[in-house]
C-alpha cells in the first residue's frame, strides 16, 4: 500500500493492525465481549484499518476494554491488540472523545489529588480506624499535573 493512500498513515503505534487478518481469537477471548456481544475488538480494528478514525475514536465500545491482555495473549500475528486500543484511548482523549465520566474523575484527580472528595465525615471515620485526617491540598500530584500542563486541560 502506498503512503499517500494508507488510512493508518499519521497514526504512529497502530501499524501493527496491518498484521492483523481477521482471525478474531482476539474478541472470541476477550471476557467483555462475553458479556457483551456488541463489543468487537476485531471490528475496532477493521474500522482503524480501513480508515474510519473518527468513527473509531467516537465509539463508546473502546472504552469497554480493561486492558487484561486476554487478546494480545492470543493474537498468532502479533498485532498488539491491546496496546493498540489504549493508544486508541489516549488519542481519543487527545482528540475531545474521552467519556464524561473519565473526565469527571480526571477533574477530580487534578483539583482535589483524589479520585472523591474528602469532607468531614470521611476524615472523622479516618480518625475513629487510627488513621490521620486528610486535607484538602493536592500535594504532588496536583504540581504534576501542573508541570506537565495537563491540569489546565482537565479543569477547563
Amino acid at each position: 500500500m502506498q503512503q499517500g493512500n494508507d488510512p493508518l498513515n499519521g497514526w504512529p503505534a497502530f501499524t501493527t493492525m496491518r498484521a492483523c487478518y481477521q482471525c478474531a481469537r482476539c474478541t472470541s477471548g476477550c471476557p467483555v465481549a462475553t458479556l457483551d456481544p456488541e463489543y468487537n475488538p476485531r471490528r475496532i480494528f477493521r474500522l482503524a484499518v480501513l480508515g474510519e478514525k473518527e468513527a473509531v475514536l467516537k465509539d463508546e465500545k473502546l472504552w469497554y476494554c480493561l486492558a487484561c491482555y486476554t487478546c494480545q495473549e492470543r493474537c498468532p500475528e502479533e498485532a498488539r491488540p491491546a496496546e493498540v486500543l489504549l493508544a486508541l484511548k489516549n488519542l481519543a482523549c487527545e482528540r475531545g472523545f474521552a467519556p464524561a465520566a473519565l473526565l469527571a474523575a480526571a477533574r477530580l484527580v487534578a483539583e482535589d489529588g483524589r479520585l472523591y472528595n474528602i469532607d468531614e465525615f470521611h476524615n472523622e471515620y479516618r480518625e475513629e480506624e487510627g488513621l490521620p485526617a486528610l486535607d484538602e491540598e493536592t500535594g504532588i500530584l496536583g504540581k504534576l499535573l501542573a508541570l506537565t500542563g495537563l491540569q489546565g486541560r482537565l479543569v477547563e
